[in-house]
Parts: structure tokens; C-alpha cells; sequence
């Protein structure tokens, strides 16, 4: 395995020094220009993450808040349409998700806007940080997560779908899913709902 930015990935991929691209990526339909992609593995979206004692207690709290996002990933595209709407005070960019999480928890913003399945898991797992994530709140930013390969490597492609497509059908992808968290709304458990429909 291969440690990438999240920006980079799909440049990486597209040289040839990664093979495929397995870091929870929304199949786009931009994305679709730049590679293949696997059938979708679960959906998700966003979270807004808080401290546990902080006064934010909805979006509209928001107003006058510094908010954090990820450098290269669907959030932070969100982010900025909140600032241009006048919704949060202004955004700064980290460049991976455990930084902006810690941006949070030592208080350097007041809340990130980031992948809600990774926030669950990363704050139940560390109880170092004193985070929680924002509720209610209705995600306006959901996606279909797959792994991306390059257009030319249809082999690894149809093997990697055939390997899924088993493990959705016998119900191993549902408890892997289940063990790290994924409420059963995320899960994509229909071969027919899950096929991608790439370009090339």
C-alpha cells in the first residue's frame, strides 16, 4: 500500500505508480473522465464535527464560525458554498482528515465538515478527542464510494467487481460493513444498484 494525498490520488494512479485507488472516493461524474471505477461499495456523506462542550448546536450556529475542510475531497466544495452564502465566517483548508479533526479538538477552528462514517469511527476509537458530531443535521452531500482503476486495466477491474459482487451475494460485504460501523441505510446490498456505469 501507498500513502497519497487525497488530491493526488487519481494523478497517481493515471502514472502508474499506484494501481488503484481504495480511500473512500465519490464516484463523480468528473471522476468518471479520469478513470474506471469499481461497483459501488456503500454511499455515504458528510458530517459536521464540533468539541463536545461547544455551543454550536445546529447549522445555523454556524454563522459566524471558522469551519475546516479537507484539501481535495467532495466536503470541502461544500464548505465554500456555505462561506459564499454567508452561512460560516470563513473556511481553511488541511490537508488530510486527521488534521482537521485535531484543528477542531485544539480549538484552532470551530468545527470541520468531513466523510461522516470516518468521523464516527475515528472519534469512537479515539477517546482522546473531545469531539462529537453535529445532530441534527440533514447531509446535503451524499455519494456512492467505489475504488477507482485506470481505463486500460479492465482485467484487474472485472476481477475486483467479481470478487465484490460474491461478497455482496453471500452477505461478507454487509458484516465488514456492520463491523466498522455502517448503518444498514449506507449499504448498497443490490448487484443492480450498485453497477457503475463507466465512460470507457
Amino acid at each position: 500500500m501507498k500513502h497519497v494525498p487525497f488530491e493526488n490520488l487519481l494523478v497517481e494512479l493515471d502514472k502508474g505508480s499506484i494501481d488503484m485507488v481504495t480511500d473512500a472516493m465519490y464516484i463523480k461524474p468528473e471522476r468518471l473522465q479520469k478513470a474506471a471505477f469499481t461497483n459501488v461499495w456503500y454511499t455515504e456523506a458528510e458530517a459536521v464535527v464540533v468539541k463536545k462542550d461547544s455551543d454550536i448546536k445546529s447549522k445555523d450556529d454556524l454563522k459566524d464560525k471558522v469551519i475546516g475542510g479537507q484539501k481535495g475531497v467532495a466536503f470541502l466544495d461544500l464548505a465554500q458554498k456555505w462561506k459564499n452564502e454567508g452561512l460560516v465566517k470563513d473556511v481553511k483548508i488541511f490537508n488530510s482528515q486527521s488534521e482537521l479533526m485535531m484543528a477542531v479538538n485544539t480549538g484552532k477552528i470551530d468545527a470541520c465538515i468531513t466523510d461522516g462514517i470516518v468521523a464516527a469511527y475515528t472519534i469512537k476509537q479515539n477517546s482522546e478527542l473531545n469531539l462529537r458530531i453535529l445532530t441534527p443535521y440533514t447531509p446535503e452531500s451524499s455519494g456512492k464510494i467505489g475504488a477507482a482503476i485506470r481505463f486500460g486495466d479492465k482485467d484487474l477491474l472485472n476481477a475486483v467487481n467479481n470478487e465484490l459482487e460474491k461478497m455482496r451475494s453471500d452477505g461478507t460485504l454487509k458484516k465488514i460493513l456492520e463491523k466498522y460501523g455502517l448503518p444498514d441505510d449506507y449499504m448498497v446490498l443490490s448487484a443492480e444498484a450498485a453497477k457503475t456505469n463507466n465512460v470507457k
